[in-house]
């Protein structure tokens, strides 16, 4: 019998993953496997053509994409790209099925086929099989999502809460919150707890006057991405600014993972994901992530018991495509 293919793709506004997997293979080991800039195609068709075009001996059953942005209201605009998807006419275009999953959903079932080598264990907890599990990663944007026991396996639950308000918890983060109003006007969770989020809370420390911006960090940071740049050169302890800078990041990352524990519910634990987690080990597992993250008042015991894993491999959105495309999975 031949093998049943699915092409899983993992999209960013930054960078998109495709690669093809066996259906029936529980491993999760992909065939064929491509990086695209996403932005340097005019729309979803113009990838999914190049890559089926330079992979033509092989011909998936299904596509199954994760997506940045709400996939239940047609056409389909994900978020930080300028894209409009329309599943049914790209099926009827490519000739095979496309299914949509939220960026988020996709990523959560990617935590079931991660492999104990993907992850750190930040806090230890007891394990509640059942229990709830939320999702979150910051990258380009600021996806959170999770996991719902179902009876006999786990469905995954599609959000934007990374575009709920954010609420300041010091003086220093009412400022933050000010300075960003006048700026943007709403203040979201995303402004701050992504690649671009790490930026403006930089900005802020400099504007602000609480920092002073040396020529030479003002002049590296005109040459690359200013949120990299910023991030290695607090890692490398180079310049007070961004070091303060990234420490206020891994705060308030540590802030929204423990608000979306509760709102979840997490017994089963949280995963914290993203293209930023690996990047910054160092500084998420030094301690104010977790200071921040159990700092909920009354309900701190509680959250002591949850156990949070950050994900180190980069791919698990890619993952949770294949997971949910595969027989194996059986809602799908």
């Amino acid at each position: 019998m031949g093998r049943t293919l699915t092409l899983a793709g993992d999209v960013g506004g930054t960078k998109t993953y495709l690669a093809l997997f066996d259906a029936t293979d529980p491993s999760y080991t992909p065939l064929t496997e491509a990086r695209y800039n996403s932005q340097d195609f005019a729309d979803l068709g113009a990838l999914l053509t190049t890559h089926l075009n330079a992979h033509s001996n092989q011909h998936p059953a299904r596509i199954v994409l994760g997506i940045p942005g709400s996939v239940r209201q047609l056409p389909v605009k994900p978020v930080n790209l300028p894209w409009n998807i329309d599943p049914d006419a790209l099926t009827e275009a490519l000739g095979i099925e496309i299914v949509l999953l939220n960026d988020l959903q996709a990523t959560a079932y990617g935590t079931q086929a991660l492999k104990p080598e993907d992850y750190v264990l930040l806090n230890p907890g007891p394990e509640d099989p059942q229990g709830n599990i939320a999702v979150i990663a910051a990258g380009t944007g600021l996806g959170e999502g999770g996991l719902c026991w179902n009876g006999t396996g786990f469905t995954a639950v599609a959000s934007e809460g990374g575009h709920a308000s954010f609420a300041p918890n010091s003086s220093l983060e009412t400022e933050l919150w000010s300075y960003l109003n006048n700026r943007f006007g709403h203040v979201s969770w995303e402004r701050l707890v992504s690649g671009p989020g790490l930026a403006h809370i930089y900005d802020f420390l400099k504007d602000s006057d609480h920092f002073k911006e040396p020529e030479w960090l003002k002049q590296e940071l005109a040459q690359d991405d200013r949120s990299d740049t910023i991030s290695k050169i607090a890692m490398a302890g180079r310049n007070p600014l961004a070091q303060a800078a990234l420490d206020l990041f891994v705060r308030l990352y540590g802030a929204e993972t423990g608000n979306l524990a509760l709102q979840f519910m997490a017994t089963g634990g949280v995963f914290v994901g993203g293209g930023i987690v690996p990047k910054i080990l160092p500084k998420i597992k030094a301690g104010p992530f977790m200071e921040a993250f159990l700092a909920k008042g009354r309900l701190q015991e509680m959250l002591e018991e949850i156990p949070v894993k950050l994900i180190l491999y980069d791919k698990a959105g890619l993952l949770g495509a294949a997971y949910w495309g595969a027989p194996l999975y059986k809602n799908s």
